[in-house]
């Protein structure tokens, strides 16, 4: 078994992979110890759902690409076609990997019903009091997707974090059949990287950090 500081360390985004298929038992593995993160409150407020069916995962990119469209549809002069080509490139790479793991956001309850009824009072609706708290449902998930990056990284997988598609979110959630409660936060495809990922060069220490 590596040493945590070595699969921190030399964890990288992979984004081509050999087709070979991944185990379910391995799949489950994964989401276990993403869920062993914290999360605020003990809210465990996630959902993951693992998409092997390439006809969903194109119906996905396709409604990611066509938000995209929509969006930059209003930029005079169009963007360019080199640049409309390498978006989509961009876009529909995880629809070659064995897995996707689709993460969404549920509910998060407070701990606390005295201050959450005062914070209320004040007038900050949910949304502004997850504000005020700096996002704990937000870094919830953030704990559980880093789990599961290292959890991957391993077991001798590659995996990427992706969050653009969050843009066609509501879309992503009528395609995976899932409650629009549950808020789409990102897609992680998995496999055997299929190349070697370049050295990440990472900001110095003293930009960072400080000692006080």
């Amino acid at each position: 078994m590596q040493k945590f500081s070595d699969l921190a360390l030399t964890r990288r985004s992979i984004r081509k992979y050999h087709d070979r298929d991944i185990p379910l038992r391995e799949i489950e593995e994964f989401i276990k110890i993403a869920v062993s993160a914290p999360s605020g409150c003990n809210s465990q407020c996630w959902k993951f759902i693992a998409i092997k069916d390439k006809n969903v995962l194109n119906q996905i990119a396709e409604a990611v690409m066509y938000k995209i469209m929509e969006i930059v549809s209003v930029l005079k002069p169009e963007p360019s076609a080199e640049y409309l080509v390498s978006k989509e490139k961009a876009v529909r790479f995880f629809t070659k990997a064995p897995v996707v793991v689709a993460v969404f956001m549920t509910g998060y309850k407070y701990y606390d019903p005295v201050l959450e009824s005062a914070i209320k009072a004040h007038g900050f609706p949910k949304d502004e009091m997850m504000k005020l708290f700096a996002h704990p449902d937000i870094l919830s998930i953030g704990a559980a997707v880093q789990n599961l990056l290292l959890a991957v990284h391993e077991k001798g997988y590659g995996a990427c974090w992706m969050n653009e598609p969050a843009i066609a979110g509501e879309e992503i959630n009528k395609i995976l059949k899932t409650s629009l409660d549950y808020q789409f936060m990102s897609l992680i495809p998995i496999g055997i990287p299929a190349y070697t990922p370049r050295e990440k060069k990472m900001k110095e220490l003293a930009e960072i950090f400080a000692n006080i």
